[in-house]
């Protein structure tokens, strides 16, 4: 059960500035999670695998981290599904696949480096949902969320109705060392590195709330 929510007042205050919005490219990106820009070109993740690259309005596929098919619930787990995404100090780009870990991305040659697989064991628990990161100016710290380590995205409804819960991580890109520096959050989702890198947000789906470490 939820706690009463507070008000919505001042800049929550409930508006209707986004029916003003307009749909670009409708129809032509499916399911498009993180969006970052290098210059006036802009990145994404689709849900059927595929890194994007949208530049003077042509869409072009960069890079997949999974392989065909795509398309079916079945088909996830090899497909891939990109969602994090940042841009990283070399502009290259950090990608969060649900399925495959944390990944670096060449945005010019379309070549993929693995850095944490969903393979390797992290404190003796598995990444099964590894969902959004964000990187610290000088690329070296990378704060990643795995929203499970028994459902995968497919099957988030079954961790929305069990409850179960999950951590905030780090990598360091010197050491190669993954720490867990949250446990216990539910559905640990999008995460936000403070503009002075002195706190990480995290926010937790099913308790409708925003943790600070």
């Amino acid at each position: 059960s939820l706690k009463e929510p507070p008000l919505l007042t001042g800049a929550l205050e409930p508006n209707i500035k986004l029916r003003k919005a307009e749909r670009l490219w409708e129809n032509q990106l499916v399911g498009p999670e993180s969006i970052v820009n290098i210059g006036d070109v802009l990145f994404t993740g689709t849900a059927d695998g595929k890194i994007i690259k949208i530049e003077d309005g042509e869409i072009q596929t960069i890079a997949r981290i999974g392989h065909g098919p795509c398309g079916t619930r079945e088909d996830e787990p090899t497909c891939g599904r990109p969602l994090g995404m940042r841009v990283g100090p070399n502009n290259t780009l950090f990608v969060a696949d649900a399925y495959y870990g944390l990944y670096e991305v060449n945005p010019g040659t379309g070549e993929t480096k693995v850095l944490v697989s969903t393979k390797t064991l992290i404190e003796g628990q598995k990444l099964s949902f590894v969902n959004d990161l964000t990187v610290t100016r000088d690329g070296r710290k990378i704060y990643f969320t795995d929203s499970s380590s028994k459902w995968q995205r497919r099957d988030y409804l079954f961790l929305v109705m069990e409850g179960t819960d999950d951590g905030l991580l780090e990598y360091d890109t010197v050491t190669k060392e993954v720490k867990v520096l949250m446990v216990g959050l539910r559905f640990p989702n999008g995460v936000q590195l403070s503009p002075a890198e002195d706190f990480v947000l995290v926010q937790e789906t099913t308790m409708a709330r925003i943790r600070r470490y």
